[in-house]
């Protein structure tokens, strides 16, 4: 009996100490996740902006040719894609990696050509790498501080791939953060992309009223679209940060629940068990009384 009561003690002293980890990384999760979280929400603003912008400049008439935008090169087609796939470094986040790894494989899987593959984080990496996968570049192991210059790259990347016409479209799968509680992946089109058509009173609106933009709204125009582009790319990268951190934390506060049942089942494990020990040792010695006693 001694041996069983060892056990559960050892049990629970282990479960207790991965409760304690689980409960910091759940802790460190909601830190990064506020972080991020307020990057994202503050730059929503500016980004819709920047596309209001774009589409009331594109309204005043002006002609809506831009590289990025696809112009001549839109007659190609597309045979050649290049597929961005946005992951995290690290596990302990649920189904979070499993399910952007499944999107982006589905979305390869029906391609007739070989997609040009870049993968930003290690678990998708390896993933792919694992299916047989090539792998043209990676963003590994990214630190919080170099975040804006791997936006950068990435963007530039993304561009300098579509705009060389090694590819004839760009596509990014990711998790996009819906609320502070939900999350999806998707893969959606980054290059080219469509100024999205406002609706009929905004487009009249426009249309009735006069503004003098300076420079010309041609200069104007050329200088918007690249901005929204990056902007898109930035809420992209964001998003994906937000959507890991919130997955870890949730896993994690899953992992310490269950960690807490788990011990409270043990305890009472235990405390069975020595009653046990004591109700048979008490059993031992009054049979022995009574044997000395006959």
């Amino acid at each position: 009996m001694s041996g069983q009561l060892r056990t559960l003690k050892n049990r629970i002293r282990s479960i207790s100490n991965t409760k304690k980890i689980t409960r910091a990384m759940e802790m460190v999760s909601a830190a990064k996740l506020k972080r991020y979280q307020k990057m994202v929400l503050e730059g929503a603003p500016y980004a819709d902006g920047l596309l209001q912008l774009l589409k009331r400049v594109s309204a005043s008439g002006v002609a809506a040719d831009h590289p990025l935008l696809g112009g001549n090169s839109s007659k190609r087609g597309e045979k050649k894609k290049a597929l961005f796939v946005f992951t995290s470094d690290t596990g302990l986040c649920g189904s979070l990696n499993l399910d952007l790894i499944n999107s982006a494989q589905t979305f390869l899987k029906n391609e007739k050509e070989p997609a040009v593959i870049i993968g930003v984080g290690k678990m998708g990496v390896l993933a792919l790498k694992k299916s047989g996968r090539t792998i043209e570049k990676t963003f590994i192991e990214i630190k919080s501080a170099e975040i804006e210059n791997t936006i950068v790259e990435i963007k530039n990347l993304a561009a300098e791939l579509y705009l060389s016409g090694r590819v004839d479209s760009v596509y990014a799968t990711y998790s996009r953060f819906i609320s502070a509680t939900r999350f999806k992946p998707v893969t959606e089109k980054l290059l080219p992309f469509s100024i999205d058509s406002a609706s009929e009173p905004a487009a009249q609106q426009a249309s009735n009223d006069a503004y003098i933009m300076e420079p010309s709204p041609e200069t104007l125009f050329d200088r918007l679209v690249p901005a929204v582009f990056s902007m898109r790319v930035r809420q992209i990268f964001l998003e994906s940060f937000v959507s890991e951190q919130m997955a870890r934390m949730n896993a994690m506060h899953q992992a310490t629940e269950n960690a807490s049942e788990l011990i409270d089942e043990l305890v009472l494990a235990r405390n069975k068990a020595r009653q046990a020990a004591i109700t048979k040792e008490l059993i031992e010695i009054i049979s022995g009384s009574q044997a000395l006693k006959a």
